[in-house]
């Protein structure tokens, strides 16, 4: 069922569901539902969510926002199904490390009222952070194409990482965004290489340049 967004969570949506279940094919090391919920099996469907999900009406839903529902190992089946069950009364979030997957249902009517975001947390190389992730440059030219389409882009830097501030801002500047949103490492338990207070800051007012900029509640720390 969906569920109303707190927490982290953006707060530009009103609810999140999640009818894909089960670890993330990428398995990045940050990974904050590893350390909510670390023994979560292979990915699924839940037949459950889409017989008892009421997505109601007037609504901003972040689907899959426990889990990459456009990862490599996702069956199209499974996509497909999850894409006809959004309605048209709400508007959506689809958010993916894989956005090249996305390019393959853009026709989906759902799409027309969607946003696409995806993941840039620094515009280096951490193999051993973001592991099974597409490359940054892989993503950054399948969002380019989204946009060009049409389709309304987000990128969110969460968790941001060390990063040059020229090759950062275009590299983000390439998926066109409407809107950048800032956030922080939630997973304690892991260490990440983060940018100083003063980076962050820099980095915020290039964005305002040419996009809007959300902060999340994490990252709130970085403007004190």
């Amino acid at each position: 069922m969906i569920r109303e967004a707190k927490g982290n969570m953006y707060e530009f949506v009103s609810h999140t569901w999640n009818p894909i279940k089960g670890k993330c094919y990428h398995s990045c090391s940050y990974c904050y539902m590893d350390k909510l919920s670390p023994k979560r099996g292979e990915a699924r469907l839940d037949a459950g969510e889409l017989v008892n999900a009421c997505l109601g009406s007037g609504n901003f839903i972040f689907v899959g926002s426990s889990i990459d529902m456009f990862a490599q190992d996702i069956p199209d089946s499974w996509i497909k199904t999850v894409l006809d069950y959004c309605d048209g009364y709400n508007k959506y979030l689809f958010q993916s490390k894989n956005p090249a997957k996305i390019l393959e249902y853009l026709d989906h009517p759902v799409f027309k009222r969607s946003v696409v975001c995806t993941t840039i947390e620094t515009n280096r190389s951490y193999p051993e952070i973001m592991r099974n992730s597409p490359q940054i440059e892989d993503r950054i030219k399948a969002m380019a194409d989204i946009s060009a389409k049409g389709i309304k882009t987000y990128v969110t830097t969460e968790p941001l990482m060390q990063f040059d501030l020229d090759e950062m801002i275009e590299c983000i500047k390439r998926c066109n965004p409407e809107q950048v949103n800032i956030g922080k490492n939630t997973n304690g338990k892991v260490r990440i290489p983060e940018p100083t207070p003063e980076e962050v800051q820099v980095l915020a007012d290039e964005l305002k340049k040419f996009t809007k900029v959300e902060v999340k509640k994490n990252a709130k720390v970085w403007f004190k």
